[in-house]
């Protein structure tokens, strides 16, 4: 009986936390609403995704963040979490 090779896993996607800033999100990436349709990411390596709330394109930053001058930096703890 042979068994069914496991698919490989994906190359990982990185998040980066900007200072004051969005979430850069680089690698594969599949985008979903809440009812499971999928944003046309086609060409797009690296998206920025709005987390302050005050962007017109959510979930995509559009730079509002700045004019507004919101700001939250936040650091990773010095222990790993993962």
């Amino acid at each position: 009986m042979s068994e069914t090779p496991l698919p490989l896993p994906a190359a990982p996607v990185t998040i980066t936390v900007r200072p004051n800033g969005p979430l850069r999100v680089e690698g594969h990436i599949i985008l979903k609403d809440v009812d499971g349709k999928e944003w046309d990411l086609t060409g797009k390596p690296a998206i920025s995704l709005c987390r302050c709330g005050l962007s017109e394109k959510r979930p995509f930053c559009d730079g509002s963040h700045g004019r507004q001058g919101w700001q939250c930096n936040v650091m990773a703890p010095g222990e790993n979490l993962g």
